[in-house]
């Protein structure tokens, strides 16, 4: 029985090693590296002229090229054309903290006029701009109204389409800007509405 016994105990001893061993090995080897995941960053390579100095003639003719990509008949071509940047907001004259803008002449179908708050446009992002731009753009060429006025909103939209704000908060994503004027430009966005001309 003394025999028997003294066979496992190397046998046991050699197992406890071996598991020690093993469990040693684990524990010295280097964790992983965490992978980190890639975020893909959709560009639209139409707006990567875009620059901090880029001028309102090269946003109007960014504005033009995309009005005709996206199936606009007549985006303003053959149009008198004043774009020009203001001074300070004049909230006498229906601007307002969330607009960066006025559009002139709307009912004018030979021109497209509109300012640009100057002192807006040089604080905003690409993206802000964007939307600045095309919000006035729109009034000017295109007739829309905001969705409602500000004594008449009884709440904010889902998401903000084009025509509801002119200022944007700086993080917004150029990707949401492009769901935007798409809509903008196929007329599809909740509240729309055009400036009566017809008198």
């Amino acid at each position: 029985m003394k025999h028997k016994s003294s066979i496992w105990l190397p046998v046991l001893f050699l197992l406890t090693l071996i598991f020690i061993s093993c469990e040693k090995d684990s524990t010295d080897l280097e964790p992983e590296a965490e992978v980190e995941e890639e975020v893909a960053v959709i560009t639209d390579p139409f707006y990567a002229d875009l620059k901090e100095d880029s001028s309102l003639e090269d946003y109007w003719e960014l504005f033009v090229a995309d009005a005709i990509r996206s199936g606009k008949a007549d985006p303003g071509t053959g149009r008198n054309v004043s774009i020009f940047f203001g001074t300070e907001p004049d909230f006498a004259s229906g601007v307002t903290a969330d607009h960066a803008g006025r559009a002139y002449n709307i009912c004018d179908a030979g021109t497209v006029s509109f300012e640009i708050i100057e002192s807006f446009w040089e604080d905003f992002s690409v993206v802000q701009r964007l939307y600045t731009f095309y919000h006035e753009a729109g009034h000017a060429r295109y007739k829309y109204r905001h969705p409602c006025e500000s004594n008449e909103c009884a709440s904010n939209p889902e998401d903000f389409p084009v025509m509801w704000l002119s200022v944007l908060p700086a993080n917004t994503p150029l990707e949401e800007f492009i769901k935007d004027k798409d809509n903008f430009f196929k007329q599809r966005w909740e509240g729309i509405r055009y400036f009566n001309c017809s008198s």
